[in-house]
């Protein structure tokens, strides 16, 4: 309890000051203190409403604890020390219970996310080509160079684009250049889908476009063939 006089801290019951010496006189208490039974009434109350979301249960332990420290600085004068310890008691367990069931919905939150942003991305792989190979294209007579090959993917853009696509230019010894372009579509069997859009020089000002799908295995397949050139895809080394 505090001294009236000087306002130091004592024992309880304690019959003479340690502070200043000055003799305590008890008198019964005179009134109850609201603010302690407003805590106890919000920490039990808390529990039919789940707090509303911890707000009456943090108005409770707040009210307890001020309820508290005014009933010891009041020499005896207030009461309600029981009320305002069970106001703070069942506000501090209401407030560990909705901490608890939201660290528990955090959990279940972010393992489902991690577990749908699994999934996610397992389907965006399989959605993407595996089988590698090369596009060449050669024209009769002669033979396949670096600038008339091109692999069919990369591993670039299985990360960053939405769709593989690629395409390659090839010129042949007379000055006409063929235009190989493709696009992976989808996995047919064992082996994935292609289809190719090829402009194909027939003179100096005309040229012919040619449609084509293949599936390819992981073999080598030939896409286009004609008098003059032949587009295939090799295995890549």
């Amino acid at each position: 309890m505090y001294c009236q006089k000087c306002g130091a801290e004592n024992l309880e019951n304690a019959a003479i000051c340690q502070s200043c010496g000055g003799v305590f006189v008890y008198s019964k208490p005179t009134k109850t203190s609201g603010m302690a039974i407003t805590s106890m009434i919000l920490g039990i109350s808390g529990f039919s409403m789940f707090g509303v979301f911890g707000i009456t249960w943090i108005i409770g332990l707040i009210f307890g604890i001020l309820a508290l420290n005014k009933i010891g600085k009041s020499g005896g004068m207030l009461r309600g020390k029981g009320f305002a310890i069970t106001g703070i008691v069942t506000s501090a367990v209401g407030l560990a219970v909705i901490l608890t069931v939201i660290g528990v919905w955090l959990f279940i939150n972010s393992a489902t996310t991690f577990s749908l942003h699994k999934k996610l991305q397992k389907q965006i792989l399989d959605d993407m080509p595996q089988i590698k190979g090369v596009v060449c294209v050669v024209y009769e007579g002669g033979e396949s160079d670096d600038d008339c090959t091109s692999p069919l993917f990369v591993a670039e853009q299985l990360k960053t684009e939405p769709e593989v696509a690629g395409r390659v230019v090839c010129t042949s010894q007379d000055g006409k250049a063929a235009i190989v372009k493709w696009k992976f579509v989808e996995e047919e069997d064992e082996a994935e889908l292609y289809n190719f859009n090829i402009t194909v020089p027939v003179d100096d000002e005309t040229t012919s476009v040619v449609i084509r799908s293949v599936a390819y295995d992981g073999t080598e397949k030939i896409v286009f063939k004609d008098k003059q050139m032949k587009v295939y895809i090799k295995p890549a080394n």
